[in-house]
């Protein structure tokens, strides 16, 4: 069966199949008690199902204009590419998550993400379609401009990507992660989680906007981004100055630049 599908295929199985797992263990192991199914989960599917129609033949179309090709990394064993890509994409990742927070112009279409005051594992796929146009861009930039990998395995970039596509799902989840626990302090030395990410979703976040990585912790630590606590945050979205009226999918400007 798995012979027969297309690598873009088994990526869509295996997003799937990573928030289907960790909706399911978020409502098992709760971090904020909250129903299984709300009106946020229901947005989150239907933004993340309509931008990927509308983004598939924009990035089509893309990557034949940016296929350029400039540096051969032809020769790098298969372990080094997966580790070069994987490092690429998290630290590339890191800032443009950054910029949108600490840049007026693009937190306006950002904030469209941090519009819930709920989380779960399915509130990755809420954005606006000018972050998703960026963040699809990165790897084509990085790996078809930049570089060249066109000797590589048609799974190795797919891979890698794989690796971001899990933690987005895992970090989001409604899913109690206790960071005092041998191996949680373990994992929280190292990897994105539920109770870091949280902190990056609290509501009033002057002065605490932070935790802009993705899978690895080191570029918060090491530029002075990080501000996780010890508790978990009371509050998560934005706040009154802030909001966007989430009353229905429309509301949230999935197509058209914000209001200020």
């Amino acid at each position: 069966m798995l012979s027969t599908l297309s690598v873009a295929q088994i990526q869509i199985l295996c997003h799937g199949a990573a928030l289907g797992i960790f909706f399911s263990l978020g409502h098992f192991s709760q971090r904020y008690t909250q129903s299984l199914i709300r009106r946020d989960t229901l947005v989150n599917v239907g933004t993340g199902l309509g931008i990927l129609v509308v983004i598939k033949p924009l990035m089509v179309w893309l990557n034949g204009i940016l296929s350029i090709h400039l540096i051969s990394l032809e020769s790098l064993h298969p372990v080094l590419q997966f580790l070069l890509a994987f490092l690429l994409l998290d630290f590339t990742r890191y800032w443009l998550h950054y910029m949108h927070h600490r840049v007026s112009f693009f937190w306006q279409f950002h904030r469209v993400h941090h519009s819930s005051a709920t989380l779960d594992s399915t509130s990755g796929l809420r954005m606006h379609l000018f972050d998703f146009i960026q963040l699809a861009l990165l790897p084509t930039l990085l790996f078809s401009t930049v570089f060249d990998i066109r000797t590589w395995s048609e799974w190795m970039l797919p891979s890698v990507l794989l690796v971001g596509t899990f933690f987005d799902a895992f970090q989001h989840a409604n899913l109690r992660f206790n960071i005092a626990h041998p191996m949680g302090k373990i994992w929280h030395k190292l990897l994105n989680n539920p109770h870091f990410h949280a902190w990056h979703h609290v509501r009033d976040a002057q002065g605490q906007d932070g935790n802009y990585g993705n899978v690895l912790l080191v570029w918060d630590r090491l530029f002075g981004t990080e501000v996780t606590q010890d508790h978990l945050p009371e509050t998560l979205g934005l706040n009154q100055t802030q909001a966007l009226n989430t009353s229905d999918p429309i509301s949230l400007q999935l197509l058209r630049r914000p209001t200020s």
